[in-house]
């Protein structure tokens, strides 16, 4: 009886061991992850995701070792493909990026994962700008001129890609004029454009304009970041963002030229956008069908490692601010209930992501 009883014991003691280690502990130890980067390396995005893999690894009950793989194409779209059509259901392959909504939402041709089957780990964001040079058309000294400096060449990823879709929508509502030319694989790729007169602009997140113009073309008067894009309230009003001060927001520009907010079609799409999917720019996927164990370990990682200390202090001092965490229930409604939009939306994503065809696409 004795014996029985000191069995038990031992059962129950093990039992409340295994109740008391973090989620996936041992799922993940002695196993390396495939981090999925869909840039090349050395563009924004990049710089991002290698310095997040650096905290989120030790942040991974279990600390997995994770390896950086740049599968750019497609403005983001082949490394989602590939998650979604080859990407093992075990935990081991994730993807870093923004996953295109609009695209998805308007069918796209060549998209062929679905985000709602995906499994969704966790998301967060950064201000976004549009990166124009001074000698633009007939020249830009503030950016209210942009209405009136004449037509200038806009370098892009994809018309359909985040990034791009909202800064087109920003230059189409405020009335610029302008050729977006898509197929450039990243800020590596359109900084060099910007500063050789290739284009005259591009669509950049915050750390691109941080890292690679706010200390030279910028402050040489060469080139000026001409907004950064709205954030809105809960009732859908256009508000600013405290942590920039160097430059306006869309919407206070917008107001400088024409003395009114915005309205119509391609303003609702925006603010869609810009409500909606915007908290969810650079967001975290693992496959679809991934084991419950592995994917709850990899939003604990997630999560800790946006409470990180050391991850806050080199991310801050990468981009030149604070990059904001899309809590998980917020992130997991969007994933639910993005696609239900109008038609009238639906209308818009389509034509903005057929801009700069197949004739102007650059090869990168």
């Amino acid at each position: 009886m004795t014996k029985h009883i000191l069995t038990a014991a031992m059962a129950v003691g093990l039992g409340l061991t295994m109740l008391a280690a973090p989620a996936g502990a041992q799922y993940y130890k002695g196993k390396t992850i495939n981090f999925l980067i869909p840039v090349p390396g050395g563009s924004g995005l990049d710089l991002i995701a290698r310095n997040f893999v650096q905290h989120f690894a030790k942040n991974i009950p279990g600390n997995p070792k994770i390896v950086p793989r740049n599968m750019p194409g497609g403005g983001g779209v082949k490394s989602l493909n590939f998650l979604y059509d080859k990407g093992r259901p075990d935990g081991l392959t994730v993807n870093l990026g923004p996953w295109n909504a609009a695209g998805v939402i308007s069918g796209r041709p060549g998209i062929r994962f679905d985000p709602q089957q995906l499994e969704f780990v966790g998301a967060s964001h950064m201000p976004q700008t549009t990166i124009i040079r001074t000698d633009a058309g007939s020249g830009l000294k503030t950016s209210a001129d942009i209405v009136k400096a004449g037509k200038f060449r806009v370098a892009g990823r994809s018309a359909d890609r985040s990034l791009d879709l909202v800064g087109n929508l920003a230059l189409d509502i405020i009335g610029a004029k302008y050729l977006y030319i898509p197929g450039y694989r990243g800020m590596a790729k359109i900084n060099p454009a910007i500063r050789s007169k290739e284009v005259h602009a591009g669509h950049s997140g915050y750390v691109g304009y941080n890292r690679f113009f706010r200390d030279s073309l910028i402050k040489d008067g060469k080139a000026l970041a001409l907004w950064y894009q709205s954030d809105f309230d809960a009732k859908g009003n256009p508000v600013n963002n405290s942590s920039v001060t160097e430059f306006k927001s869309f919407h206070d520009i917008y107001k400088e030229v024409h003395g009114k907010l915005p309205s119509g079609p391609k303003w609702d799409a925006y603010r869609w956008y810009r409500t909606v999917t915007a908290q969810m720019n650079l967001t975290v996927f693992a496959a679809k069908g991934s084991p419950k164990e592995a994917v709850e370990a990899l939003r604990k990682g997630y999560y800790a490692t946006a409470e990180d200390p050391e991850y806050r202090k080199s991310s801050k001092k990468l981009t030149g601010v604070k990059i904001t965490f899309t809590p998980l229930a917020t992130g997991l409604q969007v994933i639910k209930t993005f696609k239900n939009v109008s038609p009238e939306l639906k209308a818009v994503f389509k034509e903005m992501g057929e801009k700069g065809g197949a004739t102007t696409k650059k090869k990168k």
